[in-house]
């Protein structure tokens, strides 16, 4: 099917695109947004930062080779279930106080035996991944692995997770993926030119709150007072860069309730089976779009980030558009 004019336009003025040349040499924030773009972020973000994330992450995506057609479906088709291709929503129970939540955590953290800062993450994500040309999306969760360092660049490896459904359960329009759970879809390497992190951000190794707002800055735009929306998509780029520790991730909830806009949605179990808090924050980009952040009620750690369209946006169906699961090592 070719796309018109006009459908294109409008997945353009969604995607908020970057001139593809200020993006030619994905660098190490490009990558660590690489999984904002299968987490779903389509809306562009308010003026006057006209270079949305969404953007910049899709441009780095197709030029690494990041984003993978999974699954081929016609995405345009009027028949298409989309709405059947997302996962369910988290459904949350028992909320209580936003500061008893905060105080728990902390508690859970300051007694906790934590990792070790590295710069070694594994994380699991799922989201809507688009090629427009191929009109391909991916609806498969990936495992990630990224190893990096600034004087020797990246590794970064995607793996097949488990799919949502068997071939009984997949719904009508959906191919079958080419992948088995565990196969290598794709690893790319950057050199430490084009990995090329923010300084401050490879030089992160204390955790106090300055320490930490230093480490964030480059992916708030330098904005002494972001939301707690936009601050939490910082930390999901930061814990795609950086395994980190306890103390670290108290001062980032601490962080995100001064930020303002935080609101308890309840206990749940997270995707991978996991007992979680539920933290609605502000949203970032579009009001069209929420943000909820999970924190372990064990560990009291920053474990998992989704995203939710409240409203049909084009062809992409209300739901989970996308989630980030972290601590999967």
């Amino acid at each position: 099917m070719t796309l018109t004019d006009d459908q294109l336009d409008r997945l353009l003025i969604a995607a908020n695109p970057a001139p593809p040349q200020e993006f030619a040499v994905p660098s190490a924030q490009d990558i660590a947004l690489r999984e904002r773009i299968i987490r779903g972020d389509l809306a562009p973000r308010r003026a006057p930062r006209r270079r949305g994330i969404w953007a910049a992450g899709l441009t780095t995506a197709i030029a690494c080779g990041a984003i993978v057609a999974l699954i081929a479906v016609n995405v345009l088709a009027p028949d298409q279930r989309a709405v059947a291709l997302t996962p369910p929503p988290l459904s949350y129970t028992s909320p209580e106080p936003l500061p008893t939540v905060i105080r728990d955590a902390q508690t859970a953290l300051a007694e906790g035996n934590g990792p070790a800062q590295a710069n070694h993450v594994e994380y699991v994500t799922w989201g809507w991944s688009i090629d427009m040309s191929e009109e391909h999306i991916e609806v498969i969760p990936q495992e990630i692995t990224s190893d990096w360092t600034a004087e020797g660049g990246s590794v970064t490896t995607i793996v097949a997770g488990q799919s949502f459904w068997t071939d009984d359960e997949r719904p009508e329009g959906l191919g079958e993926s080419p992948y088995e759970p565990g196969d290598l879809i794709d690893r790319v390497v950057m050199t430490p030119e084009q990995f090329n992190i923010p300084p401050a951000t490879a030089a992160l190794s204390g955790s106090s709150r300055d320490d930490l707002a230093a480490a964030l800055a480059p992916y708030v735009e330098d904005d002494p007072n972001p939301t707690s929306g936009e601050l939490a998509t910082a930390i999901g780029s930061l814990l795609s860069l950086w395994t980190l520790t306890d103390e670290q991730h108290a001062t980032l909830l601490d962080m995100l309730v001064d930020a303002g806009g935080v609101t308890v949605l309840g206990q749940t179990t997270d995707r991978l089976g996991r007992d979680v808090v539920g933290l609605r924050v502000s949203e970032p980009f579009n009001p069209l779009y929420r943000i909820t952040v999970l924190v372990s009620r064990d560990t009291g750690r920053i474990v998992g980030m989704e995203d939710e369209l409240m409203e049909p946006l084009d062809f992409i169906p209300a739901g989970v558009t996308g989630y980030t699961l972290w601590d999967v090592g």
